[in-house]
C-alpha cells in the first residue's frame, strides 16, 4: 500500500472523524479495501443531492469566479462573509458566515477545498460540521451545449440532535441549489458580456 501501519492508522482515523464513522480494518491489504469499507459503512447514511447549471460563459471566467472563495459574497446571495483561514497549493481553508437570521445569530463554519484544474473538478469538505455528522462536496465542470455546465454533486448525513433530518434537509438543499445557481450563472454570463465589451473597445 505504500505505507507503514502507523501511517494506515493516520488514513482510518482522519476518515473516521471526517465520516463520523467507526472502521474495523482488520486484514485490510490495500486501498480497493479501503474503498470498500468506507463504503459500506457510509451507504445506509448518507444523502445525496445533485444540480447542475449551464453558464454562456468561457471556462477560463467560470473556473475563475466560481474558486474565488474570498469574493463568494458578490457571487452567492447566501453568504454574508467569506474569510480565507490557510492556502496550501490548491487547498484552500475558509469560514462562511450566512446572512443574520430574524433574532440576529449568524451561521457560521469552516470547510475545506482543493481544487484541480486539470481535471475540472473541486472536492470540498466541512471541516466544522455543525448539524451534519458530514458533508462532502464535489463540482464538476465540463463543455456543453451552450456554454460550460457546472455540477455540484453533495453527500452528507445529519447528527441525531440535528433539528431536520436528512430528508428535510435534502429538500432545502436541492432548493436552494437552484436559487444560488442561476443567480452564479447570470452574474457570470453578465461578467463575460462586460469582459467581451472591453475586449472590443481594446481593440
Amino acid at each position: 500500500m505504500g505505507v507503514d501501519s502507523l501511517g494506515l492508522i493516520n488514513v482510518l482515523t482522519e476518515v473516521e472523524n471526517r465520516y463520523d464513522i467507526t472502521l474495523d480494518a482488520d486484514g485490510v491489504q490495500c486501498f480497493p479495501e479501503i474503498y470498500q469499507l468506507i463504503n459500506d459503512q457510509l451507504a445506509p447514511a448518507a444523502a445525496r443531492t445533485e444540480n447542475a447549471v449551464v453558464i454562456d460563459a468561457p471556462f477560463d471566467l467560470v473556473w475563475e469566479m466560481t474558486n474565488d472563495v474570498a469574493n463568494w459574497p458578490r457571487l452567492f446571495s447566501e453568504y454574508a462573509e467569506a474569510t480565507v483561514l490557510h492556502r496550501e497549493g490548491d487547498t484552500v481553508r475558509f469560514r462562511l458566515s450566512l446572512h443574520p437570521e430574524a433574532d440576529g445569530k449568524v451561521w457560521s463554519w469552516v470547510s475545506e477545498r482543493t481544487m484541480d484544474r486539470a481535471a475540472r473538478s473541486v472536492l470540498a469538505h466541512r471541516v466544522e460540521t455543525g448539524p451534519f455528522a458530514f458533508m462532502n462536496i464535489h463540482w464538476t465542470y465540463r463543455d456543453a451545449p451552450g456554454g460550460v455546465e457546472m455540477r455540484w454533486v453533495q453527500e452528507f448525513h445529519m447528527r441525531p440532535d440535528a433539528p431536520v433530518d436528512d430528508a428535510t434537509m435534502t429538500a432545502r438543499i436541492n432548493g436552494n441549489s437552484k436559487v444560488q445557481m442561476a443567480l452564479i450563472k447570470d452574474r457570470i454570463e453578465q461578467a463575460a458580456k462586460a469582459r467581451a465589451a472591453g475586449e472590443l473597445v481594446g481593440q
